[in-house]
């Protein structure tokens, strides 16, 4: 098998009354042919092709990566928020039955206030 039935040969058409076909063009022309990545129209395709299915896969596996991250991220944020509201109990108060008199002693200190001291220390 000689070396010219191993080729493929396609047409490339570009637009140039359209805005990414004209881009393409223009990146096209001034890509440095003394790099060996550009050293021809078919070398250039050739490396754009392959660095934007590479670069999609790395993203897939970044996304997915973000995702798990994620997830352990909601799942401590999660679990130190329960714990901390197993700690932290609300004491409803208690509805006096008689309302027309004041109190004779000042109130005790609210319960509520020292309970958000103790939920924020939590953190």
């Amino acid at each position: 098998m000689s070396k010219k039935d191993n080729l493929f040969t396609t047409t490339l058409r570009l637009n140039l009354n359209n805005a990414q076909d004209m881009e393409a063009w223009n990146n096209l022309m001034s890509t440095d042919r003394n790099q060996p990545e550009y050293s021809s129209y078919s070398r250039t395709i050739v490396t754009a092709i392959n660095d934007h299915f590479a670069r999609q896969d790395r993203m897939e596996e970044q996304q997915e990566w973000e995702t798990a991250l994620l997830k352990k991220i909601e799942a401590a944020v999660r679990e130190a928020f329960t714990s901390c509201m197993k700690e932290f109990q609300i004491s409803a108060a208690q509805p006096t039955a008689e309302k027309s008199e004041p109190p004779a002693q000042p109130d005790p200190p609210d319960e509520t206030e020292a309970n958000i001291e103790a939920f924020l220390d939590c953190f």
